[in-house]
């Protein structure tokens, strides 16, 4: 028996059929021209890495891998090129991307020095960006003033930038680099989004003791830098997800509460003359 299909099948078929070809002309048309020239100049900065086989100007940017778009504009909002192996300074055209929000040049082998570019003014959209786990060099320029900033694992070196004390940081992670000098500028009762600042293996010097912690910071790892002076009482009121002070020049009692009784001796230990829980009690 041969089965006959409905009229209304049919036409509801095509109509779907026409409206799916009318979205991806349209999702092609709205790659914005400019930012895909400025791609394209990323890539060959690059060296035309094998993982970027698919940026070419056959498809629209907006489906390119790494890269999102704003659906109104076509412009490009999103630049992600995470652990492809890539070894070379991060491209000038990145500048030209102006409403980039997010940027994710992790684990690669990105080296030279961080561009002052990778901030407002030049994006000033900009509140993600991760370079951890490359071999960057020098110092962090001043303008690197974006909400959640990630420099872990690169070859930094001299002070923060003034700037800092007037970020409006959430997350910021600058370990295991060889950044210097006084990072109380990072804390304070005025920095309300302050989530996590992450300041390991450093060679970091100041008093803690002085430092006033946010209300809503949870976590907190200064472990193996030169901190001195002495826990904060607020940190017994705190609600700590990581909390690590561990190998530093710090003294006098540990602040006790529920959420710093969640952390072991390791997170307090080989500082000058912590004491009491989980250490040795107060003499």
């Amino acid at each position: 028996m041969q089965l006959k299909t409905p009229t209304g099948v049919v036409t509801t078929l095509l109509i779907v059929l026409v409206l799916a070809s009318g979205v991806a002309r349209t999702h092609g048309a709205l790659c914005d021209k400019s930012d895909t020239a400025a791609l394209l100049a990323v890539k060959s900065a690059l060296g035309d890495p094998p993982a970027l086989s698919d940026w070419n100007s056959t498809v629209s940017c907006c489906d390119w891998s790494g890269i999102s778009c704003d659906a109104a504009t076509g412009r490009v909002t999103d630049l992600t090129l995470f652990s492809l192996n890539i070894s070379a300074p991060v491209p000038a055209a990145i500048a030209n991307l102006t409403a980039l929000r997010v940027i994710n040049l992790a684990y690669n082998r990105l080296y030279g020095s961080i561009p002052a570019f990778l901030g407002p003014p030049a994006l000033p959209e900009l509140g993600f960006l991760r370079l951890d786990g490359n071999r960057l060099s020098g110092a962090i320029p001043p303008e690197l003033t974006v909400l959640d900033l990630s420099l872990v694992g690169n070859l930094l070196t001299g002070p923060l930038p003034a700037t800092f004390a007037d970020a409006d940081f959430s997350d910021l992670d600058l370990a295991d680099n060889q950044l210097t000098g006084d990072a109380s500028m990072l804390f304070g009762a005025k920095k309300p989004l302050l989530n996590s600042v992450r300041l390991s293996g450093n060679r970091f010097r100041f008093d803690l003791g002085r430092v006033e912690l946010p209300e809503n910071i949870h976590i907190l790892e200064i472990d193996h830098n030169m901190v001195y002076g002495s826990i904060p009482a607020a940190a017994a009121a705190r609600k700590w997800l990581a909390f690590d002070v561990s190998h530093n020049q710090l003294c006098g009692p540990i602040p006790q509460g529920r959420y710093t009784h969640r952390f072991g001796p390791n997170h307090f230990a080989g500082n000058k003359c912590l004491c009491d829980r989980p250490l040795a009690p107060c003499s």
